[in-house]
Parts: C-alpha cells; structure tokens; sequence
C-alpha cells in the first residue's frame, strides 16, 4: 500500500484500518509494517491466494487516495540476512508465472508464410537473373515453373 501521490505518506492509522477491514472479511493476516518514513506498508497473508480478495478489500477500505498492488515480498528471517543471505530471485514461471493460451489459425500463417517466401524466392531469381514462368502456390508449396530448359538447369 502506498499513497497515490508522493506527498500522500501511509500512516499507522490507515495500516490498522487495512488490516482490520481484512480481518473483517476473514482473510488471515501475516503480518504489516510501514515502510521507512510512511513511504508505503506491506501487509503479509497467510495464504498466497488470498491476495486478490485482500487487495479489493484493502481498496475499498482505503479509498483512491492509495495505490494498493500485489507483490511477493521476500520473508527472509532476519538473522539470515545479517549473515548476507538475499531471497532467491524465481523467474515467473518458478514463482506462479502468467499462463495464457495462444489459438493459431494455422490455415492463414501458412499462407501468410508462404506469401513471404515467394516474395523471397522471386527476387533471388530476378537477382540471379534466373527467368522463370510462374511460381504458383500449390498443396502447402511454392511450385517453380521455368520459361525455357536452360533456366532450369
């Protein structure tokens, strides 16, 4: 949580109303602090999937005046960290990752495909000064078809 402005600092007492309107939405709290000179307040959760309900509850208890983003804080021990132990950076798909699914008309990036590799073809025989006939598309292919034996060979 962080004020949506910079002059908008977070105070105990919105920390305390964050934390009691998600314990009044039943959503089991961790623990919360403030960040250094009222620049923000992270609030931990029991469970990792509560975390889209607590931001909507937190949201609503807040108000717009307050910035209130999802984040997987490091929950490092501090007796580690005085050691030089630092949290494990995960790429997203160690740490939950986006997953979406892509539908692919393969019928028109075939074409669209072939398209450009008979654009391809066609000036690499104008720059060999290769003379062909026509380069039909045929059964998933570009056919070549040459004016004269000699071009062929």
């Amino acid at each position: 949580v962080s004020g949506a402005s910079t002059a908008l600092q977070v105070s105990q007492a919105d920390l305390d109303r964050a934390t009691k309107a998600l314990a009044d939405a039943g959503i089991a709290v961790k623990g919360a602090s403030l960040g250094e000179k009222g620049k923000g307040a992270l609030v931990r959760l029991a469970k990792q999937d509560d975390q889209l309900p607590a931001k909507d509850v937190v949201r609503k208890a807040l108000g717009d005046d307050y910035v209130v983003a999802l984040n997987l804080a490091p929950t490092t021990p501090q007796w580690l960290r005085n050691l030089g132990a630092s949290p494990m950076k995960l790429g997203l798909d160690l740490s939950g990752g986006v997953h979406f699914l892509l539908e692919v008309d393969m019928d028109k990036a075939m074409a669209a495909r072939l398209k450009v590799y008979e654009g391809e073809v066609k000036s690499l025989l104008r720059k060999e000064r290769v003379r062909y006939r026509s380069l039909p598309q045929q059964d998933g292919g570009i056919q070549l078809g040459f004016s004269d034996d000699q071009s062929r060979e």
